[in-house]
Formats: C-alpha cells, sequence, structure tokens
C-alpha cells in the first residue's frame, strides 16, 4: 500500500513538472511569460438575485466588456449584511474570502453600497492588502473619507429629495400628508435619518410622518385607512420589525396594488413596480460609472488619481401608467422629464405589420391587374390568331371553289372540245394507217388529260359536299380512294343531324380527305375503317388503317404540314383531334366537335 501511494505521487509529481515544463516551453517560445488574466472581484451588500443587484451588475459588467479588450474573470460575492450582521457571520464570510483569494489576489475589487464598502474597508489589510479598491453607490461623505485612503476611489451617489418632493406636490396639491416608508436595518435606518435631516431643510409644508418596518400587512392597512390627502415616499424596505426580508420592490407593488396612494421614489429601480416617478438615480448608470473606473485600474492608472463620479443630477422619470391612474398631465411634469411604460396603441404595436400588409395588397393587386391585362391581351392576340387562320382557311376554300370552278367549267370543257375535234380529224385522215394512228394517240391523251382535270377539280373541291352533304361527300371519298388504290374502305354512318353548320362539314371533309391521303402515302394498310356518328352533343369522326403505324412522340416534334392543317381546323370549330398510333399497330384519328344547341 505505501509503495502504492508513493507510485501515485510520483506520478502526479512527473504529470505537474510537465505542465510546467510545458508551460515554461510555451513562455520561450513566445519570448516571454503568458501574462494572467484579470480578476475582478464584486462585493454585493444585498443577497442573490435582487432587483437593485441586478441593475448595479448589469452596469458594472457592461463597462468591463465595452472598455477593456482582455477577458476578465469576474467573481461575485453576495454578502447579505443587511439581514446577517452577527460578528460569526462577518468573521465566516472573512475566513472564506481569505482562503479564497490568498493564492491569487484579484486586481480589482468593487464593493457595492455601504455595508459592503464598510466590510471591505474594515477588513482590507486581512483580505486585499494591495488590491486597488473601486467602490460603487456610497454617500457622499462616505466616498469622501474611503478615497482618502490609499488605492481607493468609486462612484458616489445623492438622492433629490427636493425634486422629488416638488414633482410630488406639484402633481397633488390636495394632499398635506408625507409618509416615508423604510425598513429598519442598520443601512435603512442611516437612509432614514438623512431622509428625515434633509426634508427639516426644504420647508415643503407638508404634514411629515415616518413609518419605519412596519409589517406589510400592517402597512398596507394603515395606508388605506387615510388615502385621500396622503403621499409616500418609499426608501427602502429589505427588513420590518417582526425580522420578516423583503426586496423593496415586491413591496412597493403590494402597496401600489392594494392602496389608493400615489408614490414616490428615489432611484429607477422602482420605476415600473408601483411608483408614479420622481427625480431618480440610477442604479445601472452608477455601476456603469464603477466599472470603467475599475478599467482605469486594470490599465494600470493610479486610482488616487481617479476622482469620484456620481454626484450628478438625477434624471425626472415617471410611469405612464400611474399617470394614467392618478390622472396626471404630462404637461404639468418638470421639464426635461422621461415618460416610460406607455401603452402601446393598436398602431403603435400593429402598425408596421399594416404597413407592410397594406403594401403587400398593392403589389398583389397590381401584379394581379398586370397578370389580367397581359392575359386579356393574350386572348384578343389568340382570337385575333384564330380569326386570321379562319379567313385563311376561308380564303383557301374560296380559291378552291374557284379553281375548282374554272377547271371543270372551263379547261375541262376546252380539253373535251380539243377530243371531238381530235376524232373528227381522226375521221378525216382514216385513209392514212400512220396519220390515224397518231391522231388517234392525241385524242387518246385528250381525253385522259380531261379525266385527270376533272378528278384534280372534284379533289381541289368537291360539289357533292355542297350538293348532297356530309355523309355522301366522306363516302364519294371513299369510293375514290379505294377505286384509286385497290384498298377496301368500310364506310359507317349514323343518323347525322340536317342542318350542321357548312364550316364544320367542311372541316370533317378536309379531316377525312387528308387522313385518306395520308393513309395513301404512308400506310401501307389492307383496309381502312372509316366512322361517322354524332349524339346530342357533338359529332365524330374516326379514320382508322391497319398499317406500318409511326411514333407519335417523336412525330409531335415533326408535325406536317397535313396534320397542322387538321388540328387547326378543328380548333376552328372549338373541336379536338386525337391522333393514336404505334409501330406496327396502325393509325387512328379521332375528331370530335361539338354540335350547336339549336340543332334538330
Amino acid at each position: 500500500m505505501k509503495m502504492s501511494n508513493s507510485i501515485e505521487t510520483a506520478v502526479i509529481q512527473f504529470v505537474v513538472a510537465g505542465v510546467f515544463l510545458f508551460e515554461g516551453t510555451l513562455a520561450s517560445a513566445d519570448g516571454r511569460a503568458a501574462r494572467p488574466q484579470k480578476q475582478v472581484v464584486i462585493l454585493y451588500t444585498h443577497r442573490t438575485l435582487t432587483p437593485i443587484n441586478a441593475d448595479w451588475d448589469r452596469g458594472i459588467r457592461s463597462a468591463l466588456a465595452a472598455d477593456f479588450n482582455e477577458p476578465v474573470d469576474i467573481e461575485i460575492e453576495y454578502l447579505n449584511l443587511v439581514r446577517h450582521r452577527d460578528a460569526e457571520y462577518v468573521r465566516s464570510w472573512i475566513e472564506l474570502l481569505k482562503t479564497k483569494y490568498a493564492t491569487r489576489p484579484p486586481d480589482v475589487v468593487i464593493p457595492v453600497y455601504v455595508p459592503a464598502l464598510q466590510f471591505t474597508i474594515e477588513n482590507r489589510e486581512v483580505l486585499f492588502p494591495k488590491t486597488p479598491i473601486v467602490f460603487c453607490s456610497a454617500p457622499p461623505l462616505m466616498a469622501q473619507r474611503a478615497h482618502a485612503l490609499p488605492h481607493v476611489t468609486g462612484v458616489a451617489f445623492r438622492l433629490d429629495y427636493s425634486g422629488t418632493l416638488s414633482a410630488a406636490m406639484k402633481s397633488h396639491p390636495n394632499r398635506k400628508r408625507l409618509i416615508l416608508l423604510s425598513g429598519i436595518s442598520a443601512p435603512e435606518r442611516a437612509a432614514t435619518q438623512a431622509a428625515q435631516e434633509a426634508m427639516k431643510s426644504l420647508n415643503t409644508g407638508l404634514e411629515i410622518e415616518t413609518w419605519e418596518g412596519l409589517p406589510v400587512g400592517l402597512l398596507i392597512q394603515k395606508l388605506q385607512a387615510d388615502e385621500e390627502k396622503t403621499i409616500a415616499l418609499m426608501l427602502t424596505y429589505d427588513e420590518d420589525s417582526d425580522g420578516n426580508h423583503y426586496s423593496t420592490v415586491e413591496v412597493t407593488e403590494q402597496l401600489a396594488s392594494q392602496c389608493s396612494v400615489p408614490i414616490y421614489g428615489l432611484y429607477d429601480t422602482l420605476l415600473g413596480h408601483g411608483i408614479v416617478g420622481g427625480s431618480l438615480g440610477s442604479a445601472e448608470s452608477q455601476g456603469e460609472l464603477a466599472g470603467r473606473q475599475a478599467v482605469r485600474v486594470l490599465k494600470g492608472e493610479s486610482p488616487e488619481q481617479i476622482a469620484i463620479e456620481g454626484l450628478t443630477p438625477a434624471t425626472y422619470k415617471f410611469d405612464a401608467r400611474q399617470l394614467d391612474r392618478w390622472q396626471l398631465q404630462e404637461s404639468h411634469l418638470p421639464p426635461g422629464s422621461l415618460v416610460l411604460f406607455r401603452s402601446t396603441t393598436f398602431w403603435g404595436q400593429y402598425g408596421h405589420y399594416v404597413l407592410l400588409s397594406v403594401v403587400a395588397f398593392l403589389l398583389q393587386s397590381a401584379i394581379i391587374v398586370a397578370l389580367l391585362v397581359n392575359r386579356s391581351r393574350r386572348v384578343q392576340a389568340e382570337q385575333e390568331a384564330r380569326d386570321l387562320a379562319g379567313k385563311i382557311l376561308t380564303a383557301q376554300e374560296d380559291e378552291r371553289r374557284f379553281l375548282a370552278r374554272e377547271m371543270h367549267d372551263d379547261l375541262s370543257q376546252r380539253l373535251a372540245a380539243s377530243a371531238i375535234e381530235a376524232g373528227n380529224l381522226e375521221q378525216l385522215v382514216r385513209g392514212s394507217p400512220e396519220s390515224m394512228s397518231a391522231v388517234g394517240g392525241l385524242k387518246e391523251h385528250l381525253v385522259t388529260l380531261c379525266d385527270d382535270v376533272h378528278r384534280l377539280s372534284r379533289r381541289i373541291h368537291s360539289s357533292i359536299l355542297d350538293d348532297f352533304g356530309l355523309a355522301d361527300a366522306i363516302r364519294s371519298e371513299c369510293v375514290r380512294f379505294e377505286e384509286r388504290n385497290g384498298i377496301p374502305v368500310e364506310f359507317r354512318c349514323g343518323d347525322l343531324p340536317s342542318n350542321i353548320p357548312y364550316d364544320v362539314t367542311l372541316c370533317l371533309y378536309r379531316i377525312a380527305q387528308e387522313s385518306l391521303w395520308n393513309t395513301t402515302k404512308y400506310a401501307c394498310t389492307d383496309r381502312v375503317l372509316v366512322e361517322l356518328n354524332a349524339d346530342p352533343e357533338f359529332l365524330h369522326l374516326e379514320l382508322q388503317d391497319f398499317g406500318r403505324g409511326f411514333d407519335t412522340t417523336l412525330a409531335s416534334n415533326h408535325q406536317g404540314l397535313g396534320l397542322a392543317s387538321m388540328s387547326e381546323r378543328a380548333r376552328l370549330v372549338r373541336g379536338k383531334i386525337e391522333i393514336a398510333s404505334s409501330p406496327g399497330q396502325g393509325v387512328t384519328v379521332s375528331v370530335q366537335i361539338p354540335l350547336p344547341e339549336d340543332l334538330e
């Protein structure tokens, strides 16, 4: 066992030696020893988490962070000297602090408020014999005495009794009684005595009473008994006569909520917790001043060369909610007063959201209007394009009709006459076999040419469509297709309305004609099926071959003039056309066109 302890001790010594060696190596590599982090110790009079401690602490920390550009180790000690004042308690704190900071004394000590400063000065030689002291929030006389000591400076405060009472009396001219509210701890008794002495020199004309250390319940009862003529001035209320401990903020909130007595104060920690306002000192500002002085000391400045700060005039501050409660006009407040805690109106709270919503609505409306205008223009352009396409197709049909009529009535007749003359000439040269053969060939050629012109005129414009209607016209096309190509065509036709619009019949006829022509060129089929039907709402035309087919996904990107013409014709009569096909499966062309509602 002894050997084991020796080994452990040796290991620890080795590790410690290694650490020192490593630190020494780093220091030599840098050329100088590493500078230790600065340490600041803050000694608070009050217990943890009191509101005024929070104000002081916020100010001190903000100044250290803003003005000192190196990391600072901040140690906090809550002495709680208001509640505990016996010698044994103080000795225990002395032993604790002495042990805690013996190996590494702090660079600056900041005692906050009177008891902490007294404790630090009295025990300085034992606790912090060579450490600079920057006190925070000490009365003027105590601050001067402390500043006279070596390495001590700090921040003092002066309470503005005159300013607060002047504002209270002007706001409540009918109230003739002033109650000073205070606890009975040693610091509070000193504060109460200072307030009483200040009141004697003011000559306010008020009936002044001091209520010290009353339990809160009794304090509320007494204030409620004489509410109409009383003004209260809250000093501090940390301890009552029964030994109960409070925070001044808690007591102020209870009194304000249960008593109809306007309460004024001397420091802004109470603002927002029930006091009307007053000429208020700022604990946070005191903390900021102390923090700045501590930074100056940390940077090497001697505390003796730093003057006492903080004795500047207080600021008039008021709670807007309490002004409304007591129906006080802001115009009656001292010039330069700050009014805080205003109740936000709907516009003040949500105005920017409303403005953003209005702007967003206007932008959205503008976008919608622009879209509607563009849509209207696009619809108009599409309608104009449809009208133009319709006019082009109508002009094309008129031109077809004209050409067909000219070919049938003029060119065909002239060719027929030429064939007849060739026949007559054949009779005249009957005695010459060679001439007769030549003239006979000419006659046959003219007859064939006449038949071709006649067929071409029928293809350009079929008079059957005008004379006999849609079904016969498509049937005629099927017959001609079968005669010309030798491919059987099965035509099926159901009952059709009697007065189908001409543009619809022309559309279906041209689609059937173009589909049969495409079948001749591409299908390689052995039969064709054509169906024409109608229901109460639509005309249906379907043409199906059983040939080699094609890939519609590839054909859609390379659509020919014929397919485009069929699609355009269907679109102009508000119909739709679908072409279904796949390689080896033939082609099916389906057309559906709506019928007018007044057809029989």
